[in-house]
């Protein structure tokens, strides 16, 4: 959905209509959730913030002023969430994903069940030496999915600095990825 009616959709929930709030939810939900899940790495926990996000977001909504990105603000929601909930970034956990990639028929015996757990113990190494500004860039763009404006605006930095972090990230799992071919 374009920006232009991101905006009307908001105009409107700020009047009360609740049907416009509820697609602003319908088209935000996902992206928000996506990054939420990343930075916790807990699907219920992901759930119940970007709920929250949103329980909050409709709180404000009739003070709201659109200074940024609808997807910004609530992706800066969901962090001061996060950070007040204690789950500050730590290294890439993917168990959730285990236990979904073993409910694949395709993985029927422990010798499947063990090379899964080795590349997913491989790809949590490729994170662990970056910052926590490079995680949540790498997070929001690739698992939530979000252009680098907002990610800008979510972390209330630049797009050279937000285009820098992302370069460094990747130049570094790039190179920890080469290490670990070898």
């Amino acid at each position: 959905m374009d920006s232009n009616s991101l905006i009307d959709l908001i105009n409107k929930a700020k009047l009360g209509d609740k049907e416009s709030f509820g697609l602003l939810y319908t088209n935000l939900y996902t992206p928000l959730y996506r990054f939420v899940l990343s930075k916790t790495k807990n699907k219920d926990k992901a759930i119940d913030i970007a709920q929250e996000v949103f329980l909050r977001w409709y709180e404000q909504l009739p003070s709201y002023e659109i200074k940024m990105k609808p997807l910004s603000y609530l992706m800066m929601i969901a962090l001061r969430l996060i950070i007040n909930d204690g789950k500050k970034k730590k290294s890439l956990h993917l168990e959730d994903e285990i236990g979904d990639t073993l409910k694949d028929e395709s993985l029927r015996d422990a010798d499947d069940f063990f090379d899964t757990k080795l590349e997913i113990s491989k790809i949590r190494s490729l994170f662990a030496g970056l910052s926590e500004d490079q995680v949540s860039v790498i997070n929001m763009r690739y698992f939530a999915d979000a252009d680098t404006e907002t990610i800008a605006e979510a972390l209330d930095t630049s797009l050279a600095n937000v285009r820098k972090l992302e370069s460094r990230a990747l130049a570094k799992i790039r190179s920890e990825y080469n290490m670990l071919k070898r």
